[in-house]
């Protein structure tokens, strides 16, 4: 069997299927956004990693190379945004042609710095090696204090499903590009932001937690299995930026399918009870759905009908061409 027809979230659970642990150590390994180890009596360690490749997650068409490396961070920042830990140290591998200008080297070291300084990451490793197209690979390290530690295992049925912001922005950014067309969704695409801040400030009052990195669909999903839950997800609550709306149209594609299946939105979707969300203060909290028991299934509820809610894009498998993020 090729991996192509698994698709990454079955390459996944074979490869966790075949890894031992050797370390009592480790709270949390493969299966959320960061893996989670025992540190000091207030902090666990949070680990994260995060690939990008020429042609698959950036086109030297449309990426300046600044872009490229504060993409790259903020990729990662996300995934300990998730966990609701913040940042500390960074390794980074780079993959370059032998061509390369050092002139671009300079300008994506120029994007990984600001970044960097932003958020007070310390770069204290990597590895450089040569090969046909440019990948960069972040290795993050990060804290999280124990008491505050999402996962995306802890939903309960009855939370309500959250967001924090509009979704499928990047997605109508990448479609414009694409099609070669113009609009203000390109900037969600080629600058993506993470939440940081969101993140550490939710995680006090939410249960489960996971950044929208693969479209909202995707991380329910995730978060069902993992806790072992059903969940509705509503369309009409579903937030979007009146650009996304108007891009989208451009190129007749449906906007929702872009929140639902696009990703690199890199907000974070999190779930609480009613009580708790009633406390949350100093960040956007749009309710899209709620948790049900586990023979409830997973769904969208779209203009009165119950549709199944399916994985948007995987790596490795191939995809209709309307759910397609990459290239």
């Amino acid at each position: 069997m090729k991996i192509s027809q698994l698709g990454e979230i079955e390459l996944i659970k074979k490869i966790s299927g075949k890894t031992k642990l050797f370390s009592k150590d480790i709270v949390k390994g493969i299966g959320d956004d960061a893996a989670v180890v025992r540190f000091d009596k207030k902090h666990y360690l949070l680990l994260t990693t995060d690939t990008l490749v020429e042609d698959d997650h950036f086109n030297l068409k449309w990426f300046k190379p600044e872009q490229i490396g504060s993409k790259a961070i903020e990729s990662n920042v996300s995934d300990i945004a998730a966990m609701g830990g913040f940042p500390k140290y960074a390794l980074i591998s780079l993959t370059l042609p032998k061509n390369t200008n050092t002139i671009f080297l300079n300008k994506l070291y120029n994007g990984i710095n600001k970044n960097c300084k932003k958020y007070k990451i310390s770069i204290i490793g990597g590895n450089l090696s040569s090969g046909n197209k440019i990948s960069i690979t972040i290795s993050l390290i990060g804290l999280v204090e124990k008491k505050n530690l999402c996962l995306r295992s802890d939903a309960k049925v009855n939370d309500l499903i959250c967001v924090t912001g509009n979704l499928g922005s990047s997605k109508a950014g990448l479609e414009l590009l694409r099609h070669k067309k113009k609009g203000k969704s390109i900037n969600y695409y080629l600058n993506p932001k993470s939440k940081l801040n969101d993140g550490i400030l939710l995680s006090k009052y939410v249960n489960a937690m996971e950044d929208v990195s693969d479209g909202l669909a995707s991380e329910v999903l995730n978060i069902c299995n993992e806790s072992k839950v059903g969940a509705v997800i509503y369309r009409d609550l579903i937030p979007l930026n009146k650009n996304t709306i108007s891009d989208a149209k451009k190129v007749k594609k449906n906007p929702y399918d872009y929140a639902l299946y696009g990703g690199e939105d890199f907000e974070l979707v999190f779930t609480t009870n009613k009580n708790k969300l009633k406390k949350l203060k100093g960040t956007k909290c749009i309710v899209v759905g709620e948790i049900l028991p586990k023979n409830k299934g997973i769904y969208l509820y779209d203009k009165g009908k119950k549709k199944k809610l399916k994985y948007g894009y995987e790596h490795f498998k191939e995809l209709p061409a309307h759910l397609k993020m990459r290239y």
